[in-house]
């Protein structure tokens, strides 16, 4: 996986940003230092539904190891450390906009886990290793 996944895989280091103003005032300080950790502590508590096995839900409990799990989860957790500051609507637009969504892609019978929630964990196959594609002929986007 790439460098820009680190915070994703429980990288301590949380790095330091900064709001993008011309004043370059730092952000507030994360309340987790990674998506697994976020997780861990705060999701999968909230979300108490029985998954695999004939469920409604699937859900790999090796997640973190799936490629769209892992973006989709570092999207959710960058988007409550964002939101949690807001006083009056920042969590409930987080749950509507961001982790439901997301958590309704992921847990999907048909989504990332499929394969995962019946006959546990599976590493990808070479030929199901992401979406096909070819790379565009040359001065197509020109």
């Amino acid at each position: 996986m790439s460098e820009e996944f680190g915070d994703a895989f429980g990288d301590e280091k949380a790095r330091p940003t900064t709001s993008g103003h011309s004043h370059d005032e730092p952000e507030p300080e994360l309340v987790y230092s990674s998506a697994v950790k976020f997780f861990a502590e705060l999701l999968a508590p909230s979300y108490v539904r029985e998954v695999n096995e004939g469920a409604t839900f699937a859900w790999c409990p090796e997640w973190y190891k799936h490629p769209e799990a892992l973006i989709r989860m570092e999207a959710i957790w960058r988007a409550w450390e964002h939101l949690r500051l807001e006083p009056a609507l920042g969590i409930s637009a987080w749950w509507l906009n961001h982790a439901d969504p997301h958590m309704r892609v992921l847990m999907d019978t048909e989504g990332p886990f499929k394969k995962c929630a019946y006959d546990g964990h599976k590493p990808p196959t070479e030929e199901k290793t992401g979406l096909p594609h070819s790379v565009p002929e040359e001065g197509i986007f020109d």
